[in-house]
Order: C-alpha cells, then sequence, then structure tokens
C-alpha cells in the first residue's frame, strides 16, 4: 500500500519548521506588495505560510492538550488571513502574532518533552 506524500507537510514539528521558514521572508513580502497596501502584504504572507497548517496536528494524550488547544489557535489565525478571505484589513502586527505563537508552542513542547527551555534574548 502506497501512501500519499503531503503536499505542505504533515505532523506537529515538521508543520511548525515549515511554517517558521516564511517569516524570513516577510520583509522581503512586504517589500513586493507595498503598492498595494500593508493588508495585502499581510495576506499574501500568510498564503503561503499557513498551507503548513493544514495538517498540523499534535499527539491526543493529556500532556499535549494545552499544546494543542494553542496549535488550533495558531492554525485557525493562519488560515483565517492566508486563506479566510474575511474582507478585513490586517496590519504587520499579525505577522508578529503568529511568530510569538509559534515561540510559545516551541517552548511548550520542550517542556512536555522535559527539557527547560530559554527562549533567550536574541
Amino acid at each position: 500500500m502506497s501512501r500519499k506524500q503531503s503536499e505542505f507537510g504533515k505532523g506537529l514539528v515538521t508543520c511548525l519548521v515549515k511554517y517558521a521558514e516564511h517569516f524570513e521572508r516577510w520583509p522581503s513580502i512586504k517589500d513586493r506588495y507595498k503598492g498595494l497596501g500593508e493588508s495585502h502584504a499581510v495576506e499574501m504572507f500568510f498564503n503561503g505560510a499557513s498551507d503548513h497548517l493544514y495538517e498540523i496536528y499534535a499527539p491526543k494524550t493529556k500532556e499535549w492538550a494545552k499544546i494543542r488547544v494553542k496549535v488550533a489557535e495558531l492554525k485557525q489565525h493562519g488560515l483565517e488571513i492566508g486563506h479566510g478571505f474575511t474582507g478585513k484589513k490586517y496590519a504587520e502586527g499579525e505577522v508578529f502574532k503568529a511568530q510569538k505563537m509559534l515561540e510559545e508552542i516551541a517552548v511548550m513542547i520542550d517542556e512536555v518533552i522535559g527539557l527547560k527551555p530559554d527562549i533567550g534574548e536574541w
């Protein structure tokens, strides 16, 4: 039996890493779409980045419950902006909010697997 390969990644850490790769592209996306407005640039950023959130999931055991909630929030946030076509106006702060959510999830994962994480100053 052959398994269909995921187009944008599947899992937890895999999807988080693929999603995180997009944040380094934000300055160039912002510049590329500056003539169309900040909201359009934000939507274009999330349109690409949030593809990696379609098949994101966390283990279904009790110790992962808080992470599952946070992952669901990240997924909803990214997909609404990138694929929701809500007609809302978005600001650059949404990109930074998503990055902060991603960092929070990373710390939570480290804690669940028994590490003592420190996000660091830089």
